[in-house]
């Protein structure tokens, strides 16, 4: 082989080797940015999800943001209206003030005027006035009553009441006073309602019990009430 066989093969070799080595170069240039592609690839996938999420994120906020204003705009609509409530409310009491007040002074004044009219009374027509109480308010029939309670309804005082009975010719005391209207009731209620019993009728005139019923009518009349009742009933029937 000459010289110049030797030297193409030279170069020859050198350029293969040269090309070889260009290759292997670019072979790792390729692989670096493939790879550095893939990690940009994959940050933007990153990126990507975590703006995802932050989207997620945001309208799961917005959501909870709209619900926060309308549970706001519905607890406005509240206290608006338990403000209008309460001024209607104050615009109420202030009438009803007004009327009690109102009530008050005609009250007094009819207090006022009973107190005069009752103190010129004498004991004859204060009695028979209150007579007239009784049969229209049915007191008596309360049996609790007591003299001050009594004295309080009437407008009267105690001692003024006390002392109408208490020398009375009719009557020994306040309590024989009651028992009179009690009786006169009850013997009423006997006559006008045959259905009731014995126990509501002495409970209606404003006896304590049965028994104390039974012993007044006895007392008065020598008979029970049902024996009262049932001789009513026969002289109705002799009538017709």
């Amino acid at each position: 082989m000459t010289g110049t066989h030797l030297l193409i093969a030279a170069v020859i070799i050198v350029l293969v080797i040269a090309f070889i080595i260009t290759m292997l170069v670019l072979n790792a240039s390729v692989k670096k940015i493939i790879s550095t592609n893939t990690k940009l690839v994959e940050n933007q996938n990153t990126l990507l999800n975590q703006n995802k999420m932050q989207g997620c994120e945001l309208e799961k906020r917005m959501s909870e943001l709209e619900e926060q204003k309308s549970e706001l705009e519905e607890q406005k609509e509240m206290i608006e209206s338990l403000l209008r409530q309460q001024e209607e409310l104050a615009k109420q009491l202030k009438c009803s003030v007004k009327d009690e007040v109102t009530q008050l002074r005609e009250q007094t004044r009819q207090h006022r005027e009973h107190i005069e009219l009752t103190t010129d009374m004498t004991d004859e027509e204060l009695i028979a006035w209150i007579d007239q109480q009784m049969d229209e308010t049915h007191l008596f029939a309360n049996s609790n009553l007591t003299l001050k309670t009594m004295a309080k309804s009437l407008g009267l005082t105690q001692k003024r009441l006390s002392g109408l009975f208490k020398n009375h010719p009719k009557y020994n005391s306040l309590g024989d006073y009651l028992n009179e209207k009690r009786f006169l009731y009850a013997c009423r209620i006997l006559r006008e309602e045959p259905h009731w019993t014995i126990e509501a009728v002495g409970a209606e005139a404003g006896f304590g019990g049965r028994r104390t019923f039974q012993t007044e009518v006895k007392r008065r009349l020598g008979i029970t009430p049902l024996q009262y009742r049932q001789s009513q009933a026969l002289t109705d029937k002799g009538e017709e």
